[in-house]
């Protein structure tokens, strides 16, 4: 199903449901799944591997080689999950020998004009609305949300089921299932929203004890180390798998 302008290297892996349109590249050692859709001007450079009933509209590269200084033209990857989409003049970068690839979650929506840069990590159902900017070793957790034109530094992690609000500048970690907004970025309040989404994960005891460790943390007067301290013992998975690792340390209190 490639279309006749397309310009395909003979060393890709196609699956034959996968479709191919008008003016797309496809470089050598590509993998693309079943039911594929590139619609047009679509760029996908070597070491990516897209995953079925993914759909990737027009003027979108895929694959292309960090922008980073330290990279100097080793095998590294781009890996894109199954049912993702990713809109027009998307930039998706592959990884660096840091960790040798940039991953997106399944079910994942990336809005047009978006950068996802090297070595980057997207989790399950994350969506990055228009324009976002993501810098190289940045984490978007599962069911995370960033609003559009928002930038993001290098190696902060946006945890999951949060979300961050449009136009704004993201240089410290954001913890799962918060909303930050404001510049400079600030905590607002669980994102009770999501979490309501997927109730059957979170029934309404799970959901008042991250509202209650969040108030201890960003509206008591105690030292806020303390209290993040104090979440790094917690049982909480959502707290456990985050507060214990962080390079950039977590958004300021209101």
């Amino acid at each position: 199903m490639n279309h006749p302008s397309s310009l395909v290297h003979a060393r890709t892996k196609i699956h034959p449901s996968a479709s191919i349109g008008p003016w797309c590249i496809v470089e050598e050692d590509v993998e693309i799944g079943e039911n594929v859709v590139l619609e047009c001007r679509v760029r996908v450079c070597s070491g990516t591997r897209i995953g079925s009933n993914t759909i990737v509209y027009d003027g979108a590269v895929l694959g292309a080689p960090p922008q980073d200084l330290k990279y100097h033209g080793e095998r590294t990857f781009l890996e894109i999950g199954s049912s993702c989409t990713i809109r027009e003049y998307c930039t998706l970068n592959r990884g660096t020998v840091a960790t040798g690839r940039t991953v997106i979650g399944d079910d994942s929506l990336i809005m047009a004009y978006s950068h996802v840069g090297h070595d980057c990590i997207l989790g399950t159902g994350a969506v990055l609305a228009n324009g976002v900017q993501l810098g190289g070793h940045v984490y978007v957790g599962s069911f995370a949300t960033i609003g559009g034109n928002t930038g993001v530094h290098q190696f902060c992690r946006v945890g999951d089921y949060s979300f961050v609000g449009g136009t704004l500048k993201v240089d410290r970690d954001v913890p799962p299932a918060s909303r930050a907004l404001g510049n400079p970025l600030k905590w607002a309040s669980i994102n009770l929203h999501a979490l309501k989404r997927h109730a059957d994960d979170f029934p309404e005891e799970r959901i008042r004890f991250i509202e209650k460790s969040y108030r201890e943390l960003y509206r008591s007067s105690r030292p806020m180390q303390e209290a993040i301290e104090e979440l790094k013992k917690s049982e909480e998975p959502l707290f456990k798998t985050f507060f214990n690792d962080s390079w950039r340390g977590s958004i300021i209190r209101p």
